[in-house]
């Protein structure tokens, strides 16, 4: 009687085996495939660009002295122009150097800041050793780069803000360089937001 159960049991576990590897064949039991995160870009404005840009337009009359200038560039691609505002000076013996990123979302935003929304600050003198570049693949790239010594880094802009993906730092005799350079001019000079029109 030991016997015969020992026998059933075997034959019912590998009856079970048999069919667990013909439905894995037969594709209807698969192994669940590596789920990549997906950059969705959701709508984020029901407003037209232009109307965008004169918020932007507004912000900048705000800073007027020679150390502030500004830059726009749609960095991830989803057809909102992100505002860059650069602001430098000297505290004491200190070089303060910092640019401010802005982006516009209709969801996240508050209405009465017309839903300009802070994305983050990026370090470095635009003016004399840090280039910014918008990559092809919706990323943004800074160098930092003094006496053949360079500082790289990319960010993405995720949810409304700018997260650093990579960065790295080595000797070099030939900077790196990005896909599109984001010019600065001074805030005075609105000639970059022409092209939002």
């Amino acid at each position: 009687m030991k016997n015969k159960i020992i026998i059933i049991s075997l034959v019912v576990v590998i009856l079970a085996l048999i069919a667990l590897i013909v439905l894995m064949y037969t594709g209807v039991i698969t192994k669940k495939e590596k789920e990549e995160p997906s950059e969705i870009v959701g709508q984020k404005s029901t407003v037209p660009t232009s109307q965008i840009i004169t918020y932007y337009k507004s912000m900048l009359s705000d800073y007027s002295k020679e150390e502030h200038s500004y830059s726009v560039k749609d960095i991830n691609n989803d057809g909102i122009p992100e505002l860059f505002i650069y602001t430098g000076g000297v505290i004491g013996n200190a070089i303060i150097a910092d640019t401010y990123v802005y982006t516009y979302d209709e969801n996240m935003g508050a209405k009465d800041a017309n839903y300009v929304i802070y994305a983050g600050t990026l370090n470095g003198r635009i003016d004399h050793n840090t280039m910014f570049y918008k990559m092809n693949d919706g990323s943004l790239l800074t160098v930092t780069g003094n006496q053949g010594y360079e500082t790289v880094s990319t960010y993405k802009l995720v949810s409304d803000w700018l997260v650093r993906d990579n960065t790295f730092s080595r000797e070099t005799s030939e900077y790196t360089t990005g896909d599109e350079e984001i010019i600065f001019k001074p805030c005075s000079d609105l000639s970059l937001l022409e092209q939002y029109k």
